[in-house]
């Protein structure tokens, strides 16, 4: 996990020797994050560059943080500290599948996996609903020493600019996303939804067309870890309420 490599011309000479620094400043992220970890649950510590990423289970569910946002975090994790999952005003009855409000910032997976991914592979974009703006940048990342560099997201962050929004009596309330893939063949997102339990398939053309509105500013959404070709990188990862109409 620790190395040097120097590029002469077209060779690229690879040793495995170790940068003292890089490795003290691992190993302080490590101390750093002992210290916040929580009692109740199971932690994976993890600092490759000096950085410090902690992914948090508990209750069946998980999130991936910082130490200086764990305590902030934790709450997501806690049925007792959630909203109702399903909201109903009543009187119309229940449609077969409600609209969505994406709180959170639960919709920079959504969009990290229907704008994000095809920008990494170089796919050509669709058109999305005008309000919508989304900061994507794409750079040459690798997850270790030992990794290829590749075509990667560094953030996500969705904003809105005078979206409609009209929140509905009877809804879905998505706070926590376990997972999501895109599969550039069949152009198709499928995300998988832990609070509450559902899983959302559906081409990009879909989901733009599902895009309803938005409202406020970007929130934090508790990190992402994107695995591609094997390598887990974290991806900051923020957007503000969204409402969604409901997949099939």
């Amino acid at each position: 996990m620790h190395g040097i490599a120097r590029q002469h011309g077209n060779e690229i000479v690879a040793t495995d020797a170790r940068d003292d620094a890089l490795v003290a400043a691992c190993e302080a992220a490590i101390e750093q994050m002992r210290r916040v970890v929580p009692s109740d649950a199971r932690v994976r510590l993890v600092s490759r560059n000096g950085d410090a990423t902690m992914t948090v289970e508990s209750n069946g569910v998980s999130i991936v943080t910082t130490p200086e946002f764990v305590a902030a975090d934790m709450p997501l994790l806690s049925m007792e500290d959630r909203h109702s999952c399903l909201s109903s005003g009543g009187g119309t009855g229940k449609s077969a599948c409600p609209p969505l409000i994406w709180r959170n910032g639960s919709a920079a997976v959504l969009l990290h996996e229907a704008i994000g991914h095809p920008r990494e592979l170089g796919i050509p974009e669709i058109e999305w609903p005008d309000w919508l703006r989304v900061d994507c940048p794409i750079e040459l990342r690798r997850a270790s020493f030992s990794d290829v560099p590749l075509r990667r997201m560094t953030r996500v962050v969705v904003s809105q600019v005078d979206a409609p929004f009209d929140l509905p009596n009877e809804r879905i309330d998505v706070h926590l996303v376990r997972g999501g893939a895109y599969d550039p063949l069949t152009d198709v997102v499928t995300i998988d939804v832990a609070v509450p339990q559902l899983t959302i398939r559906a081409t990009r053309a879909e989901i733009s067309a599902a895009l309803l509105g938005a409202q406020g500013e970007p929130l934090r959404y508790p990190g992402v870890v994107c695995s591609r070709e094997g390598q887990e990188l974290a991806v900051g990862s923020y957007a503000p309420l969204i409402l969604t109409r409901g997949f099939a």
